[in-house]
């Protein structure tokens, strides 16, 4: 009974081995299985068939079990064939697989040639799906390209548009500068009327040592450094980075001097190197104007004080 099992264990397997060994080609048509034994004929559906068997799937529940005798009639590309052959396995549910045999000569040729012409068509019908999917992912990638291409050339527009209104702004500014001798005359307060000579050492730069950050309008960026030196109408600044746009850009210094905060709007009026800048100061309120001209005044006694020492 042992070497009886060991010899069915045995067929089973090497009934497995030729089973993968053997390519299978999907298909999907009518079948229909005979019981041999039963005499019962079942309506199936051929889901892939090789040179060695096939695989099929019942409407309801598969009847029989494996190792099974059972006769096969079907058709490939308009041919019919009728085999005998056993249940190799079945799932428990409809599906079984079927393994010819006693397959004669000629009718294995002709299945031969019928599988061969199958796995052609369905090997052109992949290549033609694939050649359809690149196209498709092709076009889909020209299609972003361009959509990015676009987009960068909106926001260089936008961005050129941008500048040209800015050096519009700052050009305006500039036909006005000559006015703002009186305008800034008739603001004076009393005590800045006090002196015309502190009146024209104010206009002096004076070198100070300050963190500063310069908003740039246009493009909302930020960049970091420190005021170099300053007077009523403007400032030099050394930025930390690289200064990324050109002159005549809308632009606003923030500082703190003597504890007291500035955020004072102008306009970039020089390019040093790199990295320096000018700013000049625009539509200054005459309270921020007399501000500055005080701590620059004292800026410049503390330095007098110094070199007299």
């Amino acid at each position: 009974m042992a070497k009886a099992a060991a010899d069915k264990a045995e067929g089973r397997a090497t009934g497995e081995q030729e089973r993968r060994a053997v390519p299978r080609i999907s298909l999907d048509g009518e079948v229909r299985l005979l019981l041999v034994k039963h005499g019962v004929s079942i309506a199936c559906r051929i889901i892939d068939l090789s040179l060695k068997g096939c695989r099929v799937r019942s409407q309801g529940r598969f009847p029989a079990g494996s190792m099974v005798r059972v006769e096969v009639a079907f058709k490939v590309r308009g041919i019919a064939f009728r085999f005998c052959g056993i249940t190799q396995w079945t799932d428990g549910q409809n599906q079984a697989g079927i393994r010819f045999v006693d397959v004669p000569a000629r009718r294995y040729g002709e299945l031969v040639e019928a599988l061969a012409e199958v796995d052609a068509e369905n090997a052109a019908k992949a290549a033609e799906q694939a050649a359809a999917k690149l196209a498709a992912e092709r076009e889909a990638a020209a299609k972003l390209a361009a959509e990015q291409e676009a987009k960068v050339r909106r926001a260089a527009e936008k961005e050129a548009a941008a500048q040209r209104a800015a050096e519009a702004a700052a050009a305006k500014e500039a036909a006005r500068e000559p006015l703002r001798p009186a305008i800034a005359a008739q603001a004076e307060t009393p005590a800045r009327a006090k002196s015309s000579g502190r009146e024209r050492r104010v206009q002096n730069r004076e070198a100070v040592n300050t963190s500063a950050v310069i908003h740039l309008i246009n493009i909302a960026s930020r960049l970091p450094g420190r005021i170099l030196d300053l007077s009523v109408d403007g400032c030099r600044i050394c930025c930390e980075d690289r200064f990324p746009v050109g002159i005549y850009t809308r632009a606003e210094v923030e500082f703190h001097l003597d504890g007291l905060p500035f955020r004072l709007g102008g306009v970039i009026q020089a390019i040093h190197d790199k990295r320096t800048v000018g700013i000049r100061f625009l539509d200054m309120s005459s309270r921020r104007r007399e501000q500055i001209e005080l701590l620059i005044e004292d800026i410049r006694e503390v330095r007098d004080m110094e070199n007299r020492e």
